[in-house]
């Protein structure tokens, strides 16, 4: 496996450690608390490049963005907070590279990059910013039945969109399509479902 950092055992907590480099920036510090999450890291890695050598490279690079990021962001859980760090970090390197490949070859969570750029929001990022978990429900229930199957397929169950097309035979360009259409009316059902009452948020109907 990945054998670019040492083992380094601590019974600190990835809390205690986060502040504990931020007090004095030992990199010895930082190192360990990256060596607990390396292994996912290359696998997110791994995911995007689809070459070891690449996830490899990414790993190290990552590590040293870390230097930087790790005192300045506001960081509540490191895990699922490094998780989307090293996401970004991949996404990023491809666009910079012009890495090509095709939409089909892509996992989920760049596909839904992909679409997340045409302007419409992801659903989770609807309940994140606005923890209306009711309202995106009712909104989920008020697509089309081709929508909303496509919809939770590829944000809630993470299939691709070639995964979606050959469980339901329908063409790729259709599932994606469907897809995009159904981020667009989840937030527009959103936008209208939600109104603000004496300062408050509440849900109509």
């Amino acid at each position: 496996m990945l054998k670019i950092f040492r083992r380094n055992i601590t019974e600190k907590s990835d809390e205690e450690l986060v502040l504990a480099y931020r007090a004095d920036g030992d990199l010895e510090v930082l190192g360990a608390l990256y060596e607990r999450y390396v292994e996912l890291v290359y696998g997110v890695c791994l995911q995007f490049f689809k070459d070891s050598g690449k996830a490899e490279d990414a790993v190290m690079a990552l590590f040293e963005t870390l230097v930087e990021k790790v005192k300045t962001q506001d960081i509540r859980q490191f895990r699922p907070w490094l998780h989307v760090v090293a996401k970004n970090h991949c996404l990023m390197q491809l666009r910079r590279k012009n890495f090509t490949v095709s939409f089909d070859e892509m996992p989920p969570a760049m596909q839904a990059d992909v679409v997340h750029s045409s302007g419409v929001l992801h659903p989770s990022d609807v309940f994140e910013e606005n923890g209306e978990q009711q309202a995106l429900k009712k909104c989920i229930e008020k697509l089309s039945p081709q929508q909303k199957h496509c919809v939770e397929q590829f944000y809630m169950e993470e299939k691709s969109y070639k995964e979606i097309a050959d469980m339901t035979g329908e063409a790729l360009g259709l599932v994606r399509s469907n897809i995009q259409n159904g981020r667009r009316n989840l937030r527009i059902c959103m936008e209208n479902s939600l109104t603000v009452d004496d300062g408050r948020r509440t849900i109509d109907g």
